[in-house]
Order: C-alpha cells, then sequence, then structure tokens
C-alpha cells in the first residue's frame, strides 16, 4: 500500500531563505540515498505564520519503507552534516501520513 508523507515544517523567524537551501540539500540526498523525490511547498495563504512554513510531500511503496528510511538517511556522511544545520532553523516539525483512496 502506497504511504504518502507530508511534513511540515516551521522555520524560525528570519531562517526561511537558509531552510530553503537545507532543504533542497535535504531532498538531493534523499534522491540519492532513497531513490524517492519530494515535492517541497510554501503556503501562499492560510492560518497562522504560513511565511515561516515548508511543506514537503513523500510517497514511499509502503509504511515499511518509510520506517526504514531514518536509518539509511542517518547513516549517510553528507546527511549527518546537514543534520544540525536543519535543527538550527526549524522551529517545529510535523509529520502527517496519506493512503491513496480507491
Amino acid at each position: 500500500m502506497k504511504v504518502m508523507v507530508r511534513s511540515i515544517m516551521k522555520v524560525l523567524p528570519g531562517k526561511m531563505a537558509e531552510a530553503m537551501k537545507l532543504e533542497e540539500k535535504h531532498m538531493a540526498i534523499a534522491s540519492r540515498v532513497l531513490g524517492i523525490s519530494a515535492r517541497c511547498y510554501r503556503p501562499l495563504s492560510g492560518g497562522g505564520d504560513t511565511t515561516r512554513t515548508i511543506i514537503c510531500e513523500t510517497e514511499f511503496d509502503s509504511l515499511a519503507a518509510f520506517e526504514a528510511h531514518p536509518e539509511k538517511m542517518g547513516a549517510d556522511p553528507e546527511m549527518q552534516a546537514l543534520f544540525p544545520k536543519l535543527e538550527a532553523v526549524i522551529d517545529s516539525f510535523e509529520v502527517e501520513f496519506y493512503t491513496p483512496i480507491p
């Protein structure tokens, strides 16, 4: 069963440009390590402080494939170097899971 994972990141004030560059690198690593591609967005409208939000959506073949990804990403030296930089600009992080409607 396919699973779509939606990551919602709230960025610290004044750090959006840096966060977008870091997230672009993160997605390149995910593509190389996991063979997946994500779509990332910035909201144009909505409740709360949308100017500090990055949303990324990625599809996995199964929930098990998603559950295996942190270990694979964490083993990558480039990701190990990038993760602290991402943590330094992210205020909060939320993950949602969706399945397709047949």
